[in-house]
This record gives C-alpha cells, sequence and structure tokens, in this order.
C-alpha cells in the first residue's frame, strides 16, 4: 500500500458543503402594496399629537367594527351615517367636522397656544354626532421664542448682536422680529404698532402681549414677500381679520421702506436666480408645514444699526 504524505497532490480532499441558505422573513417584503390595513386591533385607541404650533395629527384604531354596532342599532336608518372626526377648541368652544379617512389618521390646521380635544364618531345629517373615541386634551406650544432667559452672563447678548447672528445663519425673518421686539422694548411696544399702522393706513386695535408678538412675525413675512394667503390659516382670529380687512394696502416693498424708516435696517436682496422665491419663501419661518424644514437660505442680508431707541418714536 503507498504511503501518501500529507500535502501531496495525489491527496484529494472533499470539498466543504455549502451552508443552507438563511431564512429571512422580511414581514414589509412579504407585504404587497395594497395589502388592506386591518379592519380592527387589539384596543381602541386614539392619539391626538402637536406637531407643530399650528399643526395637529390625530389617529386611531377600533377593537371591533363599529359599523356593525351601528347597523344593529338603526337598522335602515344606519346608511345616513358616516365616520367622522371632529376637533374642538376648549378655549373658544369652536368646532369643526371632517368626514374621516380610510387611513385612520388626519391632519388639523390649528391656532397657536391653545387646547384641543378630537372626537371620532357617526355624523348624520341633522342628527347628533355619535361619539366613539375621543381624546385627550392637546395643547398647542407659542410659535414664538420663550419669555424667559438665563440670567448667567454667558448667555448675555444684546438684542443687536442676537439679530446680527440670526442673519448672518441665514433666519433673516427671526433677525426682523428680534429688531422690532428689541425696538418695541425700547418704545414700550410703539414700534410694531407704528409699522403696523403706516402699513396699513389705520391704527391696530388692542392687543396682547403674544398677538403683538405674532404681528412682528407677520410683518416680517410680508417684508419677505410670503403670499397673504398662505399666512391667512395660520394666523389667530384677530390678525387674520385684520390682515383680511388691509389685503388691498399689502405691499413687501412699501413695508421694508417702512421698516428702514422705524428701525434704520438696511436690507440687501440677493441673487438665488430660479429659487429665489423658494429662498424668499423659507426664509420667513412663519409658514412651515407638516414636513417642511426652515433651511437657513438668505433671499436678503439685513444690515442693523445699534437698537438704541433714539430712531424709534
Amino acid at each position: 500500500m503507498p504511503y501518501i504524505f500529507p500535502g501531496s497532490s495525489s491527496l484529494a480532499i472533499a470539498p466543504t458543503p455549502p451552508l443552507p441558505p438563511a431564512i429571512i422573513s422580511d414581514k414589509l417584503a412579504e407585504a404587497e402594496a395594497d395589502e388592506p390595513l386591518p379592519a380592527t386591533y387589539a384596543a381602541n385607541r386614539i392619539r391626538l399629537l402637536a406637531q407643530s404650533p399650528r399643526r395637529l395629527f390625530l389617529y386611531w384604531e377600533f377593537k371591533q367594527d363599529p359599523f356593525e354596532t351601528l347597523r344593529r342599532a338603526f337598522r335602515l336608518q344606519a346608511d345616513r351615517y358616516r365616520l367622522a372626526v371632529k376637533l374642538i377648541d376648549l378655549e373658544t368652544g369652536g368646532e369643526i367636522l371632517h368626514y374621516a379617512s380610510p387611513i385612520r389618521s388626519h391632519w388639523f390646521d390649528v391656532q397657536q397656544d391653545r387646547s384641543y380635544r378630537a372626537d371620532v364618531g357617526f355624523h348624520a345629517q341633522g342628527r347628533a354626532f355619535i361619539r366613539l373615541l375621543s381624546s385627550a386634551v392637546t395643547r398647542t406650544p407659542r410659535a414664538t421664542v420663550s419669555r424667559r432667559a438665563d440670567s448667567g452672563p454667558e448667555f448675555q447678548v444684546s438684542a443687536e448682536e442676537f439679530a446680527r447672528v440670526l442673519d448672518d445663519s441665514g433666519y433673516v425673518s427671526d433677525a426682523l422680529e428680534v429688531s422690532l421686539e428689541a425696538a418695541d422694548v425700547a418704545t414700550s411696544n410703539r414700534t410694531t404698532r407704528r409699522v403696523a399702522r403706516e402699513f396699513a393706513g389705520a391704527d391696530l386695535p388692542l392687543m396682547s402681549a403674544e398677538e403683538l408678538a405674532e404681528m412682528r412675525g407677520l410683518l416680517a413675512s410680508l417684508a419677505l414677500g410670503v403670499n397673504r394667503l398662505d399666512l391667512q390659516s395660520a394666523l389667530s382670529e384677530r390678525l387674520a381679520r385684520w390682515l383680511g380687512e388691509i389685503s388691498a394696502a399689502v405691499d413687501s416693498a412699501r413695508l421694508i421702506e417702512i421698516l428702514r424708516d422705524a428701525l434704520g435696517i438696511e436690507m440687501e436682496q440677493t441673487g438665488f436666480g430660479i429659487q429665489n422665491l423658494e429662498a424668499m419663501r423659507r426664509a420667513a419661518r412663519f409658514v412651515v408645514g407638516a414636513s417642511e424644514i426652515n433651511l437657513p437660505l438668505k433671499p436678503f442680508h439685513l444690515w442693523m444699526p445699534s437698537m438704541s431707541g433714539a430712531r424709534m418714536k
């Protein structure tokens, strides 16, 4: 019998058998694009969530099919009812009603700094609303910078310096608001009222501190050329009515001149070519939708003097 030493080419080594293919269960890959949502879930659930100061998101789930219960209770009259969502403003008592989406969710345009509750139920013309689910109360945040400030010396910065930082970062709308706010501090809120009066041709009605802060944001957005109709739905009731009354007087170029005179600022428009309108829209953070991000584009550059009260009468 011949001896075959290790390493000899005459030694045949059997190949390693391949490993069995791994079985990976990908539920999303297995699901078809048109696969329907489940008709029912493990429990009844409804959630009202604040996405931004002016947007609320509602979603809901049913443990049992509510239409089966409706048909047992109302029989032939059940066909008159449709599933609907109702949003209640708890501060004004106002209600808005929408027919429910098959995807069991809904976006609401709302007001800042308000408390809301949402109901899901059945609605029929001329009949009382039948409530099935009711959400917890949700309060939208303010659309303005907090009035609380850190008193530590390392955080102390003048309004002029803060406005310059905002402008250099591309947030021109915020820089304009801060400049107006600094002027209001120096003049007991007379500057914003003066700018609005000259722009509208009439005195402003009495406003709260929150409404004046909202007015500063509105004036900054109008100065940057944001369309009045895009702003209308996002405003509080008083400011929306004011903007509607002065619609014929809205002129961004004239408003910039009024701001120049009141604040001593200079606004230099920068070139964005075909993207300029989009840059102007994004620079005004007053209008931010559900999926938009306020990118720091710069259609304008501000030159701001000292925020002393000497110029603001």
